[in-house]
């Protein structure tokens, strides 16, 4: 199961919102993204949800930003749909 999305455009960047399969709405700028964020979640991912720590620093759920381990707690479908999510803010998409 994936994912809704939807985008809001505002003046500065692009709002990506999706929801969960579970309902939980989450709300990220991927423009907030930089590599810098990126090795720091390798880093304390040690590789393996990268994507997750990320979405971390950047994305809100349900209003409420949350730790990368908290959020590993979801159910597995609602973590495939986080990453599926993130996959779909690539520019082009």
């Amino acid at each position: 199961m994936t994912a809704t999305k939807t985008t809001e455009k505002t003046t500065d960047n692009l709002i990506k919102k999706g929801t969960l399969p579970s309902g939980i709405k989450v709300e990220f700028n991927p423009s907030k993204s930089t590599g810098h964020t990126l090795m720091k979640a390798r880093k304390a991912s040690g590789g393996f949800a990268t994507v997750i720590y990320i979405m971390a620093e950047i994305a809100t759920f349900d209003g409420k930003q949350l730790p990368a381990p908290e959020i590993l707690n979801y159910q597995d479908h609602d973590v495939i749909a986080i990453e599926e999510l993130w996959e779909s803010a690539k520019p082009g998409k």
